[in-house]
């Protein structure tokens, strides 16, 4: 996989017209749109493909398969690993599929070996409300390293964080460093999840919560129909704002381990410093 040197934190000013690459669908790129979405993705830890053809397709999904890898497992997931999200269709524990505010958060938090990958595919986008939302773990941490001078690293502590969800729970470190990648794992409680941290990290991870919380550092955007999101899951948090009484969404969710052929190309994690310009 390709190094996260040039990897750049991002807040709420990013293009997000910079990050969309159009398509004809996520099965035909050529070579340029190709690289177009690579570098996006490079960048800044996500891309959204707009798709001229075949817009909320199930089989132009499951074409990521090629590119991407296996899917990754999911208790809602159907044979194929893609998850339905809509609020027609509420599912107890699961946040993502009611009304309400889906906090900041990465995937696969309640599990040892989340996903690396995550893609958002819009079947239906809500007329109001359900903003999709984005921040960056590189931008975290940098504040974090601003604020807390020296203590960090207790976040990469292998007991920092304990997340609980019904029969899912993990102990695990927030950051995680691997030659000189870093990597985070990070869940709010938001009325579904449990998160306890280490008492000498609380302060650590309530700032943390502040920063994803504030306006300055959340990317907001709506996703058209068609519209597949792909975001680096150890390096881009995501969540979405509140759907209205009534008003339909529906999105599919498939992630994946990060083992095909394209994935060789794709930074995953960011560099405790930002690139230069």
């Amino acid at each position: 996989m390709a190094a996260p040197d040039l990897r750049r934190p991002f807040g709420a000013g990013l293009s997000v017209a910079a990050q969309t690459v159009r398509v004809p669908s996520l099965s035909y790129m050529s070579v340029a749109q190709e690289h177009e979405m690579l570098t996006a993705f490079n960048r800044y830890g996500f891309a959204i493909l707009r798709c001229a053809e075949h817009g909320g397709s199930r089989q132009d999904l499951l074409g990521l398969r090629r590119r991407f890898g296996v899917p990754a497992p999911h208790p809602r997931a159907d044979g194929d690993g893609i998850v339905p999200i809509s609020p027609a269709e509420p599912v107890t524990g699961f946040l993502g599929s009611s009304r309400a505010e889906h906090l900041l958060h990465t995937d696969g938090a309640f599990r040892d070996r989340p996903e690396a990958l995550i893609t958002l595919q819009c079947v239906r986008p809500a007329v109001r409300g359900g903003l999709s939302v984005l921040a960056s773990a590189q931008a975290a941490y940098l504040h974090l390293a601003r604020h807390f001078p020296g203590r960090r690293d207790a976040l990469a502590e292998p007991d920092a964080l304990t997340i609980t969800r019904t029969d899912q729970s993990s102990t695990q470190p927030l950051f995680r460093r691997r030659g000189g990648v870093l990597t985070l794992r990070f869940r709010m409680a938001d009325g579904v999840s449990r998160v306890v941290p280490r008492p000498d990290v609380r302060d650590q991870y309530a700032e943390l919560c502040r920063f994803f919380a504030a306006p300055a550092n959340r990317l907001r955007f709506k996703l058209a129909k068609g519209d597949v999101l792909i975001a680096d899951n150890s390096a881009v948090v995501h969540g979405r704002t509140p759907i209205p009484a009534g008003v339909p969404r529906v999105m599919r969710r498939l992630n994946f381990d990060a083992t095909g052929p394209t994935c060789a190309r794709m930074a995953f994690g960011f560099p405790a410093a930002p690139a230069r310009p």
